[in-house]
């Protein structure tokens, strides 16, 4: 009888748990900015270097996150965070021994491979994903999944997904990536 109520305690606080993010995925997908992703298209160039990040989360705050570093030869890419965000990751994550600052006095972490595919709440959408599952990036990393179209010349709108039980991924938010002007200094 024990075994019984246990695994039926179980299954009532899985299935809280993926109520509990599905209300979080329809909330965030029930935004002005789902109707902007649908209407991206698959980049035709995959994105190469630098591209500025906004994230679209938290209520639009500003993030220690500065974008997204793009490598299409090798199907890779990394994230840049200010000095500011990458001592609060070390803290988050301090098995992590990648962190490595970039020329501008940035610092780079987390690494994602590069593929295209169907979206994968969207999946009648082509969408550039981002797959952050590699034994290099930290646990919790590796449970994100980015994916982004192209809403303009080289700029992009990303959705986040974080796989929250086997085979069930949550959107918890948006981001934008354009190429930042000439000249421009980066934070």
């Amino acid at each position: 009888m024990i075994i019984l109520w246990f695994f039926f305690s179980l299954a009532v606080l899985v299935a809280i748990w993926l109520a509990f993010w599905t209300l979080v995925t329809k909330i965030v997908e029930g935004s002005g900015r789902q109707k902007q992703f649908r209407q991206g298209t698959l980049p035709f160039e995959p994105p190469g270097g630098f591209f500025r990040g906004l994230a679209y989360m938290l209520g639009d705050q500003k993030t220690p996150w500065l974008g997204k570093s793009f490598d299409p030869a090798n199907r890779t890419g990394i994230n840049v965070f200010t000095p500011k965000g990458a001592s609060i990751l070390k803290t988050l994550t301090p098995t992590y021994k990648l962190f490595q600052k970039n020329p501008e006095g940035n610092t780079e972490a987390y690494f994602f491979k590069t593929t295209t595919g169907p979206g994968i709440k969207d999946t009648e959408q082509q969408v550039f994903k981002l797959n952050y599952d590699s034994p290099e990036n930290p646990f919790i990393v590796r449970n994100v999944l980015d994916e982004i179209v192209e809403i303009a010349p080289e700029q992009f709108l990303g959705k986040v997904h974080v796989k929250v039980f086997p085979g069930y991924y949550a959107t918890i938010g948006f981001f934008g990536l354009r190429r930042p002007a000439a000249g421009q200094i980066e934070e």
